[in-house]
């Protein structure tokens, strides 16, 4: 079975920043960060029972990039709470919707 992908607004706005940031860096650079991205969303729509759950949350380690992302199942949709840089303080998330 293979999942549909939501992604909230405030991960939206996660992977813009990330997107920024490293393109600041190097241009091209950002792509790159997206193109991982969108390769760990393939992964988690075709199996996200394979990655780590905490609770009813399960987290997806991109291994190129310090981000990890944090979402949910929900029937046949994947939902996505987070695109979150490893050092930001955790407790962040819970402020979220």
């Amino acid at each position: 079975m293979i999942y549909e992908l939501f992604i909230k607004a405030e991960a939206i706005k996660d992977m813009t920043a990330a997107f920024d940031w490293y393109e600041a860096k190097r241009i091209g650079l950002g792509t790159e960060f997206l193109d991982e991205l969108d390769s760990y969303y393939n992964r988690i729509t075709n199996n996200p029972e394979y990655f780590q759950a905490h609770l009813n949350q399960r987290v997806a380690v991109m291994q190129r990039f310090p981000y990890k992302l944090i979402f949910e199942v929900e029937r046949n949709l994947v939902v996505v709470y987070a695109v979150y840089h490893h050092k930001r303080d955790p407790e962040k998330l819970s402020e979220r919707d």
